[in-house]
């Protein structure tokens, strides 16, 4: 029987397991704590569920997708009374599928922890997407998804739609105009007043120095030598001084660079 003087940090510790044992595919861990009558409300229509088992059978189609990295975590104790606990909280989730698009989502949630029969349980979670409301246009949506939809590949087409107008655009030697969204690039190197994109499946010389693409890119591309801007969500890991991305090509890091490398990293995804 637990006792009932849980601290705050021991809640908010519970519950950046639970939501991390749920996308890294744990079904046992994160279903653990929850009570018989728990309630979920989650981001995408269907996904309102009441009672244990009906979450274990809404989730089903989700646990078989691959685990989800999960960065930029906050939690707080948003109140508490002498057998209830709620706690909110923030994070980010990214995804690299196998085509090497990379998904990502910014989640909130609330979480409902109560002390049921000398038990703490956890009662209702409550997750949303966060996203600003488009302003500049209307686009056309798929259809609802449904639990029975890959859900992947659901997210997958929704950025394909709603982030069209964020495509990089670059001029090749041949004097043709490229398209590609940032998540097609794996990295870019500078030649002389040129740049070199390459990307999974081909690598083209384009007009424009590094430092040009670098102001127009996402963030997520960084500057790891003065020859190379390279997108990090492919970068698998690093030692001094190599970046080694997922297809396992070797990129230098400059000295004054890898340490900032390193710490964007352990802090982004």
């Amino acid at each position: 029987m637990r006792r009932a003087g849980i601290t705050e940090a021991e809640i908010i510790q519970l519950t950046l397991e639970n939501v991390r044992s749920f996308y890294h595919r744990n079904p046992e861990v994160t279903t653990a704590p929850m009570a018989d009558n728990f309630m979920w409300i989650g981001s995408n229509d269907f996904q309102w569920c009441e009672g244990l088992e009906n979450f274990r059978r809404t989730m089903e189609k989700e646990y078989e997708e691959p685990p989800v990295l999960i960065s930029d975590e906050e939690y707080h104790l948003l109140f508490h009374d002498r057998n209830v606990w709620v706690v909110c909280g923030r994070y980010r989730i990214t995804s690299v599928m196998e085509d090497g698009t990379a998904l990502h989502a910014h989640v909130r949630g609330t979480y409902v922890w109560r002390m049921i029969n000398g038990e703490l349980k956890l009662a209702h979670v409550h997750g949303s997407h966060a996203q600003d409301i488009p302003l500049n246009r209307i686009v056309t949506m798929p259809e609802p998804l449904t639990a029975d939809m890959d859900y992947f590949d659901y997210l997958k087409r929704m950025d394909s739609i709603t982030s069209d107008i964020n495509k990089i655009a670059f001029r090749d030697t041949n004097k043709n105009y490229r398209y590609l969204f940032p998540s097609d690039i794996l990295y870019l190197k500078a030649a002389a007043q040129w740049s070199i994109v390459h990307t999974k499946t081909e690598t083209f010389q384009v007009w424009g120095l590094l430092a040009d693409y670098e102001k127009s890119l996402p963030y997520s591309f960084r500057r790891i030598h003065k020859s190379y801007l390279v997108n990090s969500l492919y970068v698998d890991s690093i030692h001094r001084y190599k970046a080694v991305l997922r297809d396992g090509q070797e990129l230098p890091i400059g000295k004054e660079r890898y340490m900032d490398l390193k710490h964007y990293l352990q802090h982004a995804v």
